[in-house]
């Protein structure tokens, strides 16, 4: 044997030394994995784990890693939940279902909907040799349905309606659903469902993946097909065929046309702010603002903003008090602390204005005209929380997103509108030209723009899977003082608003917005919430407010170059 093929057999020998020392490092299968039951789970309930060889009175780990299907959604794939768990006898882990973990299966709020998981099942158990791997157990093929903790009636009213369309043009009579799926009383002759080859008798198993057990998880994930899968009572064999959905027109947004609705959307957005001039009042509130930011220094912008002295003490006080919602799951309770807020905003506004009021007479027409303004207020925060479903602030913070696309003044119309109503109402009971550091002002302004923070903008939602307590206070602070800078901004540009000035932005601005508004929320109560297609209006609304801000921080610092115009001394 020559010298080089001595050394590649040396070298071919090593290798497999280190890939048979890397072969005894993967997890050994020493847990056998059986089953999940029961098959269908929701927040609270218990996930049996059956299988052999678990560890007696050790914790766990469940991870499901699949696909989880939604009725009228595309499937989200390459999912990975996991869970903790406890070993119960040697045959069986139980896991409790936590609200997390349904919502990430079945999502949030008005989105929330049932959902059907296939995919792996792995458990783990963590070794009492640190340097040894883990004892894992995997089942394959595992599949489980979840359902929501609460689904709000009129959603599930609307979801059930759409299923009963699309029955009714597949052919299908149904009859009572089952966890077996929803049985077929009757087939229409020569309808997709006979030419799918279902009959009478058989049981609709699943369409497009989600399991069939109530009329409203009948919807299909495309406007084009839907499969459907078939348990034939004769034969008992489950057959999955597709059936064309041409001619069906449900009441459902099509999920193809989000791309669409925001390319359109972001066409007219730019037509609308980049190239159509603007409105006299804008180009007239684009000169004011560069007027004042000619005349304040960066240092009085501050004093401005957060006081001086005591009116400063005041600011961090409130904030601190603020941070507090983020940092805990209620202050005052689950249920009042969205109603304490606005009550303390209500009596700040209140006392500010009867402080500055003079004579008898005059408080009572500073606090009838202050009460009159905060019912506005007041009524576009009730619609807020009939559209949302909730009136508990830690509940509505939790429904939305962290992404300025998926929170309740982008994702819904309704609240967009009313968002809009809720923060020009807060600008009009600002309509002294007192001194912007009045600390009762300031202090009101932050209450009020916290709830609005809250209820309109994510509050303290942070992009993150894990809780950050810390970040998310600090996230919601700073949402809620650029809220209280725009409102206190906006009351130094503006013109003074004096009684009847006040009377006329109510009738012509606040309370038809407030109108329009509900008439939204009312039309909503009609449509199936349809993810991607809110996702779509969230991002051309969020793309809207960006191209706005630029265009007016563009014009702005082009006026302030220019000279002030000023009249002559000698005219």
């Amino acid at each position: 044997m020559t010298g080089g093929a001595l050394r590649l057999l040396v070298l071919f020998a090593a290798l497999l030394v280190v890939l048979a020392g890397c072969e005894r490092t993967v997890a050994p299968p020493l847990v056998e994995v059986t089953e999940l039951a029961p098959k269908e789970v929701e927040p609270g309930d218990r996930i049996e784990v059956h299988g052999a060889g678990f560890p007696q009175g050790r914790t766990g780990k469940l991870v499901l890693e699949g696909t989880a299907f939604r009725p009228g959604e595309p499937p989200l794939t390459h999912l990975t939940i996991e869970a903790d768990g406890v070993v119960a006898a040697p045959d069986r882990m139980d896991v409790v279902v936590r609200e997390s973990f349904a919502e990430r299966l079945c999502g949030r709020g008005d989105r929330a909907s049932h959902a059907t998981f296939q995919g792996d099942v792995r458990i783990s158990f963590a070794s009492n040799d640190p340097t040894a791997p883990p004892l894992v157990g995997r089942l394959r093929g595992a599949t489980i349905d979840v359902q929501p903790s609460s689904i709000r009636a009129t959603v599930l009213d609307a979801r059930t309606t759409e299923g009963a369309r699309l029955l009714e043009f597949l052919g299908i009579t149904p009859g009572a659903p089952s966890p077996r799926g929803i049985p077929a009383e009757q087939v229409r002759p020569g309808s997709p469902a006979e030419r799918a080859g279902m009959q009478t008798g058989d049981v609709l198993v699943a369409v497009d993946g989600v399991h069939a057990l109530a009329i409203a998880d009948v919807a299909p994930a495309s406007a084009r097909s839907a499969e459907l899968t078939i348990k034939h009572t004769e034969s008992g064999i489950e057959d999955t065929t597709t059936v064309s959905l041409l001619d069906y027109s449900g009441e459902r947004v099509p999920t193809e046309y989000a791309p669409a609705l925001l390319l359109v959307g972001l066409a007219l957005a730019i037509l609308i702010l980049l190239v159509l001039p603007g409105p006299p009042v804008l180009a007239t509130l684009e000169l004011r603002i560069a007027s004042e930011l000619r005349r304040t220094s960066f240092g009085g912008a501050a004093r401005a903003l957060f006081g001086a002295g005591t009116g400063a003490a005041a600011s961090v006080l409130v904030t601190a008090a603020l941070a507090a919602f983020a940092l805990t799951p209620w202050i005052v309770g689950r249920d009042v602390d969205a109603v304490a807020l606005f009550a303390a905003a209500a009596v700040l506004f209140v006392s500010s204005r009867v402080a500055r009021a003079k004579g008898a007479g005059g408080v009572v027409r500073a606090v009838f005209e202050t009460l009159l303004v905060l019912l506005v207020l007041a009524s576009a925060l009730a619609l807020a929380f009939a559209q949302i479903g909730a009136i508990e602030l830690s509940e509505i913070v939790r429904l939305q997103g962290a992404l300025p696309w998926q929170v309740e003044a982008t994702r819904h119309p309704a609240c967009a509108v009313l968002a809009v109503v809720y923060f020009a109402t807060v600008i009009a009971l600002l309509r002294s030209r007192a001194p912007s550091d009045a600390s009762l002002d300031r202090a009101a302004v932050l209450f009020a723009c916290s709830l609005g923070v809250a209820v309109f903008l994510g509050g303290w939602q942070i992009p993150s899977a894990k809780p950050m307590l810390l970040a998310g206070a600090a996230l919601f602070t700073l949402k809620t003082w650029l809220m209280t800078a725009l409102c206190l901004g906006a009351r130094r540009v503006g013109t003074s608003l004096d009684a009847p000035a006040t009377r006329r932005v109510l009738l012509r601005a606040l309370v038809p917005g407030l109108v329009l508004g509900g008439a939204l929320v009312a039309l909503s109560r009609r449509v199936v919430p349809n993810v991607a297609v809110e996702t779509a209006i969230g991002a051309t609304l969020v793309a809207l407010v960006t191209l706005f801000s630029l265009r007016i921080a563009l014009r702005v610092r082009a006026a302030i170059g220019r000279p002030e115009p000023h009249a002559s001394p000698f005219i």
